[in-house]
């Protein structure tokens, strides 16, 4: 899981947000810190303050093919003695360059008041308690804990600290101390929920400047405004006299696989080809077809979300095609003609069926919708344009959803066809063929394992058409997309003979992350 320019085609093209395909964790893989030294490394990661090593937050267990990458060209190596200074120093410096450093997200900075960060952190914290509850620990007679948080946790902000980076820098522990208690959040997705910076968090208008490599300076007009996510947890804070804080940081994403701006500039400037992309952000994989692994068919299904991608019920339903639309389900069956319009409402826990204001079916089992031509859904928005509502291939299910009360839309769909809507979705035909090969490969895999995985089972379909799964007929259709589609088709990579989590984000802060500093 961030429209209409490259910026935000980008933003919105970032599949991984937040918590959707997480990794494992065991219970027993504890990272053990190594003591107050902040040059040892231990299960690549480097504890800053040993004095809050007792936190016993389990670390996930590494993934062999997505591991860290140095993406920096000038300088090479720029982190040396893991020391925040350097990283304060590395992240404000907008002259270092990178693999996709073209990227207005390669460096980025917001400044926020006393008044402002206590406003967000006071608000974020109760909220991602109680969804991650044990990610998120409270300082208590000596111990940190994980227990119920309470409204106002921090009171004004005294110290932000980072407590823990990956290898890359990636931030994996921050401590918040304040005059009402002090309180640690682990994990990338947390930390950058913890500063979301949305206006429902913050009563301002909180700007975020940012600046391509090789910058004099970051750009006069902001690259983005109040965003519900800080943009990556490749930061570095800066406390400043009044109370207030800069936070400087690196690209945009979770930092883990392909970042897109790098495929993008390491195959059009620098000669790659798209399998050396491959290789070079997922390490250890193979390409192969994804007919050779069970459990694989030709066909995919995509549970669709309303128009802001919030929710997957539908209050209403609504469908228009050029051709004839059938509908049939186990009470009746009835045909559409050419350009009608037909409603699908829940009334009574029935699903009705209503063309031209007149009641067609009514029943409490699946509907199954086809057509001679692509479908329109009118009920939600996107932004295509080529049509004036999202249209789509395949065929559709209406289910009435958990409760009775809405409806859960559904589209049957073969993958490469799914392919076509999801790649430009993604990624911009700017990028160029190459780079939109790998994209096409990667969206492909991850469609593959996402069958395999059956996190949807219970709703009826194997993944969703927003960034909790990866973005789905969003954006027009092109034809140099189209073409990276067909020209790898059925191409996924494997990992021991099973597809791999083939992550993907925007844009690279100079390093690639280990997956397990990630999830």
């Amino acid at each position: 899981m961030k429209k209409q320019n490259i910026k935000n085609m980008i933003v919105i093209g970032i599949c991984l947000l937040s918590f959707a395909g997480c990794s494992s964790s065991s219970k027993k893989d504890y990272y053990e810190r190594p003591g107050s030294s902040s040059s040892n490394l231990k299960g690549d990661r480097v504890d800053l303050y040993g004095s809050y090593s007792k936190d016993k937050i389990p670390v996930a267990r590494p993934i062999p093919y997505l591991k860290y990458v140095n993406d920096m060209e000038f300088p090479k190596v720029p982190i040396k003695s893991y020391k925040e200074k350097e990283f304060l120093d590395f992240y404000k410096n907008t002259k270092v360059k990178g693999h996709g450093d073209n990227s207005n997200y390669w460096r980025w900075k917001v400044t926020l008041t006393k008044k402002e960060i206590s406003n967000v952190l006071n608000k974020n914290l109760v909220t991602l308690s109680s969804r991650r509850p044990k990610e998120v620990l409270t300082y208590e007679k000596g111990e940190w804990t994980a227990k119920k948080i309470p409204l106002n946790p921090v009171g004004e902000v005294i110290t932000l600290r980072v407590l823990e980076r990956g290898k890359s820098g990636l931030v994996t522990k921050l401590l918040i101390k304040g005059t009402r208690g002090e309180y640690i959040v682990a994990k990338e997705g947390n930390i950058r929920n913890l500063l979301s910076l949305s206006r429902n968090n913050v009563d301002s208008v909180v700007n975020i400047y940012g600046a391509k490599g090789g910058s004099a300076s970051y750009n006069d007009k902001p690259i983005s405004k109040n965003p519900s996510m800080l943009p990556s947890a490749f930061i570095a804070i800066e406390k400043l006299g009044n109370g207030g804080f800069n936070i400087y940081g690196g690209g945009f994403g979770h930092g883990s696989g392909i970042p897109q701006w790098s495929a993008m500039d390491l195959t059009k400037n620098k000669g790659y080809s798209y399998k050396q992309v491959l290789q070079r952000y997922y390490t250890d994989t193979k390409l192969k077809n994804m007919r050779s692994v069970d459990g694989i068919g030709d066909k995919i299904r995509v549970g669709i979300m309303n128009s802001g991608f919030s929710t997957l019920n539908h209050s209403k339903i609504s469908m228009f095609s050029l051709g004839n639309i059938k509908i049939k389900s186990k009470d009746g069956n009835v045909n559409i003609n050419p350009r009608t319009s037909v409603d699908f409402v829940v009334k009574d826990g029935y699903t009705q069926v209503i063309v031209q204001n007149k009641l067609r079916l009514k029943t409490r089992n699946f509907i199954n919708i086809t057509s001679n031509k692509m479908i329109s859904v009118t009920n939600i928005r996107r932004n295509v344009r080529n049509y004036k509502y999202p249209t789509y291939r395949g065929e559709f299910e209406i289910r009435l959803a958990q409760g009775g009360k809405s409806l859960n839309l559904i589209n049957e769909i073969n993958i490469e066809d799914y392919l076509l809507q999801v790649v430009p979705s993604e990624m911009p035909q700017s990028f160029g063929l190459e780079a939109l090969k790998v994209q096409a490969i990667a969206a492909r895999t991850y469609a593959a394992k996402d069958i395999l995985r059956n996190r949807y089972i219970k709703q009826g379909f194997h993944i969703v058409d927003s960034t909790q799964s990866q973005v789905y007929n969003n954006l027009d259709e092109n034809e140099l997309s189209a073409q990276a589609v067909k020209s790898t088709k059925g191409l996924i990579l494997i990992h021991e003979d099973k597809p791999i989590d083939a992550k993907y984000y925007s844009t690279s802060s100079g390093f690639n992350s280990n997956a397990h500093n990630v999830w």
